[in-house]
């Protein structure tokens, strides 16, 4: 049982300067003070006690006097609706810009997802998602419902909440990879910024409120060590790929809690979470189960050629080997596979 005690989180003090109760509200119910919209400022309104986004891209920045609009360790919550298909986010640790979708600091995705596009473009970054860092490709909220989004940041530690429930994790380290077009999605201070996306996404927000966290409070977990695997991770994150793991046994509950953690740590998700038994697969898909031997990308290439969609195994291992999620991520690249080569139960 040695094996499922390796993950790489680390003890920390979470002594906080207010007491749990200390919330402050960032949002009156009636109007937009403390708030600053760019570009189609028409975006945004207030009806019924709730912020509505509805209308061409425009991000809503908090300017207010609450930590001068510098936060760097918080909890954030709101309260949030989305209507059909809509696309929006929250941002933090960013800063005002004129337009654009901001550059600074992490998005928090709120898409509760979309019909199948065979042909097209599929968001495999749903509502919980640390945008293009660490994904979930299943949205844990339907649309047209209210649900409690809630954002943590100590330290170097990021966690998404839906409904109370830890969706994302990522602890960022002193290197790490970006795309291109997100070298700004690091940790330091900044506000909050809630994205008005395209008119055909509509949300609202309420209750919206934050207590902050002593600066000293230290990450709850560790970065990922390897570099190399790290930027793996993330390069597959920023493309849209969904990382499934079917083959990791489930067992006792505590030791299933690590092995949830772990597969947040990684970016993963665990096939007896979805659930799907791997002795009904779907006939086109080729299961790699890669426990004792990785996969290669010549294996990869020939099911692609092939027609056929890609699914991973560990073969009934109870922990996630860094090692094998790294081969295979490797595999994956040298391979030339695109995100939509991947399986995703339920497509």
């Amino acid at each position: 049982m040695q094996k499922l005690l390796l993950p790489l989180f680390l003890a920390c003090s979470l002594s906080i300067a207010q007491t749990d109760s200390t919330w402050v509200s960032l949002f009156d119910g009636q109007s937009l003070s403390g708030w600053r919209a760019n570009e189609h400022t028409e975006t945004w309104r207030v009806e019924d006690g709730t912020i509505v986004c509805r209308g061409k891209r425009s991000h809503l920045f908090y300017v207010g006097e609450i930590e001068g609009a510098k936060f760097k360790n918080f909890e954030f919550v709101a309260e949030v609706y989305s209507e059909t298909q809509a696309n929006s986010g929250i941002y933090f640790h960013t800063q005002w810009q004129e337009s654009g979708w901001p550059d600074a600091g992490y998005e928090c995705q709120i898409f509760n997802g979309a019909p199948l596009k065979p042909q097209g473009y599929t968001e495999r970054k749903l509502t919980g998602s640390i945008y293009a860092v660490r994904n979930t490709w299943r949205s844990p909220v339907p649309d047209h419902r209210w649900f409690e989004y809630r954002i943590r940041v100590a330290g170097r530690t990021i966690q998404t909440f839906i409904n109370g429930e830890l969706i994302s994790q990522y602890t960022e380290g002193p290197e790490h990879w970006r795309a291109k077009d997100k070298k700004g999605r690091r940790l330091g201070r900044g506000t909050f910024a809630l994205q008005g996306h395209d008119p055909d996404s509509v949300v609202r927000f309420r209750n919206l409120r934050v207590r902050i966290i002593d600066p000293a409070v230290r990450s709850s977990t560790a970065p990922i060590a390897d570099l190399e695997l790290d930027e793996l991770i993330s390069f597959f994150s920023d493309k849209n790929f969904p990382l499934i793991d079917l083959g990791i046994e489930p067992v006792n509950p505590s030791l299933r809690a690590i092995q949830r953690r772990d597969a947040r740590h990684f970016g993963l998700t665990l096939g007896y979470e979805v659930p799907v038994s791997v002795d009904y697969l779907p006939a086109n898909v080729a299961l790699f189960m890669d426990r004792d031997t990785p996969v290669t990308a010549a294996e990869l290439k020939r099911a692609k050629r092939a027609g056929q969609k890609i699914a991973f195994s560990s073969g009934g291992d109870t922990w996630l080997n860094p090692n094998r999620i790294k081969a295979r991520l490797q595999a994956m690249k040298n391979a030339g596979l695109a995100w939509r080569d991947l399986w995703v139960p339920g497509d």
